[in-house]
């Protein structure tokens, strides 16, 4: 019992020091839980079939959250630990055994943990209540804000959140565990050693980095040009290159910056400039691979965030684009039109067809292409409330709504404006390509685009596929497509061959449903942008968690080297800009390649992905999203790191 006592008393004499800490426990807590219920709610899990894959996507994060806090959490209790270690010496010195003062340690961190954990989750409990708004926003249900507490999601936020924990737990006992009593009293007294590389070695180095991060870009524009499966190939080439020159930068980043700054004699002995260059030089290898491995964490966090965002809302635009019929069935054999009448008629017991055509994908002799009727195809484009379209006998025209066979389609038909068909010349019409969006299940085509033909043209030829498109009343309903399978796979209608054509021995059927696409569709959406929000989030805040404890871990040796230009009569407001300065130096270096890189992914994806997504505007807009919700965080960190340095640093007045 004395233990805790003690234990609180001082947490209560420490709290300044243990609120960043504190904030970072409460913060992963809070999301972790309010992902985890979001994963488990089955409200949310109802609103599709395969909703269920966001629930795995959000436990494998969780996993990977939990795994990269325990080295955070490990960090921030050895910065504690340094903070206490006069302290713990006295503890010592006055006969108290090192394994008492270790449990001592260990219980104000038990506290503290469980005092985050319990915040995190009543703040997580309100977070999921705002999660599951959105997710029904984006599902277009009726919705109002409610508080669900889960017992699933607490119980396995408990479980990862202590294993994380404990992790951290066990390597500060070690530390302490193997630490004298005379290395406690002197530890801030000791200056960081450190040993300049030659000029010539870091600037080959920067070099190299700058190399690879470029050779990574190299590799990302194969990736997007690549269909097969070598492309992941490149992505992680491309991935790998880019952060190892990230690391490699910002590793070298401080040296030569300290080192440039030091031979400007110009400026180096202006006003306090030879101090703060003392206050950077006397931490730079420490700071340099803290920042190299914050620059990778916060280059992963945006571009994760990013993607995710940009990758599910696209979708989410183009998801109706996709299904542009309310329900169709597709059948890979030589049927009459007649054997999709019973289809219909099944359709409409269940729900009314305002409109509907049969039509066949033709064959085209001696073309890797098939086609499609003029008068088919203006039926589909009727169904769809577009305008129809007028060509010639003697002419055709190319459907593609899939936007990555643009370029070798107007290619093609400029090296081939004419094509000749059962001995007759057709030419390319006054429009060669039309691109609204009529695909739904190879309706148009098995390759993802269909010769538009004369109806004189294709009756010549033999149609191999016959599809239905179908418009219904409202739209339809979701099971409507496993209603049709069933009444497929049942033998209950009868479909009759063309006369002298044979049954393929594989018939392949598909049914698609607008309104079961959409709800199913939107699941990969949510998948991807939650479990890449959620990710990013979390490695933000760890990054500049990382970063405000290296900050503060040297606090008490910045204390006295402040304390010596107060007393040589250095102004308040010019001790707190050189704070601000130094600060600024550490927490700017990691930020500005990542946001370079963001910017460049931004622009790249604008320029390979604009003409994929529907939705004007959306890859600029959820770039400046990603961007702005980082730099809350960052900015955040960075100000809460400032005023604990100002507290402890300038006297009262200076503040």
């Amino acid at each position: 019992m004395m233990y805790w006592k003690l234990a609180i008393q001082n947490i209560r004499r420490s709290l300044r020091d243990y609120i960043i800490y504190f904030v970072t426990l409460t913060l992963t807590a809070a999301l972790m839980y309010s992902f985890l219920a979001l994963g488990f709610s089955s409200d949310v899990l109802a609103m599709a079939e395969n909703m269920s894959m966001l629930t795995t996507g959000i436990l494998l994060m969780s996993a990977l959250v939990a795994f990269m806090s325990s080295f955070v959490i490990g960090y921030a209790i050895r910065f504690m630990l340094g903070r206490r270690k006069k302290e713990f010496a006295t503890y010592e010195l006055i006969g108290m055994e090192a394994k008492t003062v270790r449990n001592l340690f260990l219980a104000e961190n038990s506290i503290i943990g469980t005092g985050a954990f319990l915040l995190g989750s009543l703040v997580g409990t309100g977070l999921s209540g705002l999660l599951n708004q959105v997710v029904k926003n984006i599902f277009e249900v009726p919705h109002t804000y409610q508080v669900s507490f889960s017992l699933q999601a607490w119980a396995v936020t408990f479980l990862f959140f202590a294993l994380m924990y404990s992790f951290g737990m066990l390597r500060a006992a070690k530390i302490i565990r193997h630490q004298k009593v005379i290395d406690l009293l002197y530890d801030n007294r000791k200056n960081e050693e450190y040993h300049f590389k030659s000029f010539r070695h870091s600037l080959l180095v920067v070099l190299l980095s700058i190399a690879a991060m470029v050779a990574g870009v190299i590799l990302l524009g194969r990736m997007l040009q690549t269909q097969t499966n070598e492309a992941f190939l490149y992505l992680g080439g491309a991935c790998l290159l880019i952060l190892v020159g990230v690391y490699g930068l910002h590793r070298q980043i401080p040296l030569l910056l300290h080192r440039f700054a030091k031979q400007n004699l110009r400026h180096k002995y202006k006003e306090e400039n030879l101090f703060f260059l003392g206050q950077i030089g006397r931490r730079i290898h420490s700071a340099g691979r803290t920042m190299a491995v914050v620059a990778i964490l916060l280059t992963i966090s945006l571009a994760t965030m990013f993607v995710g965002l940009t990758m599910g809302a696209g979708y989410k635009a183009n998801m109706k684009a996709y299904y542009p019929y309310d329900a169709g069935v597709a059948i890979d054999a030589p049927l009459e039109k007649s054997s999709m009448d019973s289809i219909v008629s099944f359709t409409e017991e269940h729900c009314g067809v305002e409109d509907s055509v049969s039509y066949y994908l033709y064959a085209v002799p001696e073309k890797p292409i098939e086609a499609l009727s003029l008068s088919d195809y203006n039926h589909l484009r009727e169904i769809l409330g577009l305008s129809p379209v007028s060509m010639s006998d003697n002419e055709f025209l190319v459907h593609c709504d899939t936007w990555n066979y643009m370029d070798g389609i107007r290619q093609g038909l400029k090296q081939q404006p004419e094509i000749t068909l059962n001995g007759r010349t057709l030419t390319i019409a006054e429009t060669p390509i039309l691109t609204e969006p009529m695909e739904q299940y190879q309706m148009a085509g098995t390759k993802g685009y269909v010769l538009v033909l004369p109806d004189e043209t294709v009756s010549q030829f033999v149609g191999e596929k016959i599809r239905l498109a179908m418009k219904l009343e409202d739209g339809g309903y979701p099971e409507l497509k496993s209603d049709l399978k069933q009444f497929l796979n049942s033998g209950k209608w009868q479909p009759e061959l063309q006369s002298s054509q044979q049954l393929p021995e594989k018939v392949t059927m598909g049914v698609t449903v607008r309104a079961w696409g959409v709800a199913n569709s939107l699941t990969g959406f949510t998948a991807i942008s939650f479990c890449g929000l959620y990710l990013s989030i979390i490695f933000i805040i760890l990054s500049c968690s990382v970063l405000a404890f290296e900050q503060l871990s040297a606090i008490d040796k910045n204390q006295k080297n402040y304390a010596v230009i107060d007393r040589l009569g250095v102004p308040g407001h010019r001790q707190a800009s050189l704070i601000r300065r130094e600060l600024s130096t550490v927490f700017l270096i990691p930020l500005l390649f990542p946001l370079l890189l963001t910017v460049l992914l931004i622009t790249g994806a604008q320029f390979f992905f604009g003409e994929a997504i529907l939705q004007q505007g959306l890859v600029p807009l959820y770039g400046l999203v990603t961007i702005l919700l980082f730099c809350a965080i960052y900015l955040t960190y960075f100000g809460a790191t400032m005023f604990l340095f100002k507290r402890v640093i300038l006297r009262p007045e200076m503040r």
